[in-house]
């Protein structure tokens, strides 16, 4: 077993505090902003557009992240509503649906490729994702269900402002699990970013790739329970991976007709 015992406060002032998960939220947030602009330029789409387009896609993400989360613990938040409004828990298909309408609106008003926009972004999820994960750690936040006995890499938050509910008990690091398989999956990405022609299929590849992970993940996780004994991300992945699969082969088969018709 590991014993973490890092403070995930930063430092505080009075009732303002900056914690280390705030802190590599928005660390991934910067790196995936500046790696879309990045792959943007080399799909033909200034930069600017990105960087104009990622103030609302960002507010959007954070809204619909909250939103997900005060929904899957609404027990607790009808209890206690002034706590809806806080920044403490975030969603990742919260953030995704919300940072995908958002781009969508964007694109629609300014004439944009929608598809190939999400193409740019694509690479810089999934990395983003990774960074975020650590900071989950540190926070004790996001973590995974204990095991009778003990794994050896189970870990034991013992700081006084972790968020575990008991600081003797020693949890999977489900957060670490997550992590790692972001960065499988953004490998992946990127490597084929140079090789899926069909604008949208990259973005679709990445949906189902880390949908497919997550629903994998949540069994070892600390989250409420659905439909059949199944978590609010597993039911999210299910729907996600039903849509994109045939959508990716839709968007194949249509890219591959019109450029047989302009033979």
């Amino acid at each position: 077993m590991i014993q973490f015992n890092m403070d995930p406060i930063i430092v505080q002032f009075g009732h303002f505090q900056i914690g280390w998960y705030g802190v590599f939220i928005a660390l991934g947030i910067a790196v995936a902003v500046w790696l879309t602009a990045r792959e943007a330029k080399r799909r033909g789409i200034l930069p600017d557009v990105i960087y104009d387009a990622a103030l609302w896609v960002v507010i959007a993400g954070i809204i619909g992240a909250r939103l997900f989360h005060v929904i899957d613990n609404w027990t607790f938040y009808a209890a206690n509503p002034a706590a809806i409004f806080g920044t403490a828990g975030l969603a990742i298909y919260g953030a995704l649906i919300g940072g995908v309408t958002a781009l969508l609106i964007y694109t629609m008003l300014h004439k944009l490729l929608f598809w190939r926009m999400l193409d740019a972004v694509a690479p810089a999820i999934p990395l983003a994702q990774a960074i975020a994960r650590i900071g989950c750690f540190i926070n004790g936040d996001n973590y995974g269900v204990p095991t009778n006995p003990p794994l050896p890499w189970n870990v034991t938050w013992t700081n006084p402002n972790a968020m575990v509910p008991d600081r003797t008990v020693a949890y999977q690091p489900a957060q670490l699990y997550e992590g790692l398989w972001d960065l499988v999956v953004f490998a992946i990405v990127w490597r084929l970013r140079t090789r899926v022609k069909s604008d949208g299929v990259l973005f679709l590849i990445y949906a189902t790739l880390y949908s497919f992970g997550r629903f994998f993940i949540s069994f070892v996780r600390e989250d409420n329970n659905y439909f059949w004994n199944l978590r609010q991300a597993q039911i999210i992945a299910l729907a996600v991976m039903l849509m994109a699969i045939p959508l990716a082969l839709w968007l194949s088969w249509r890219n591959t007709r019109m450029v047989m018709s302009h033979a």
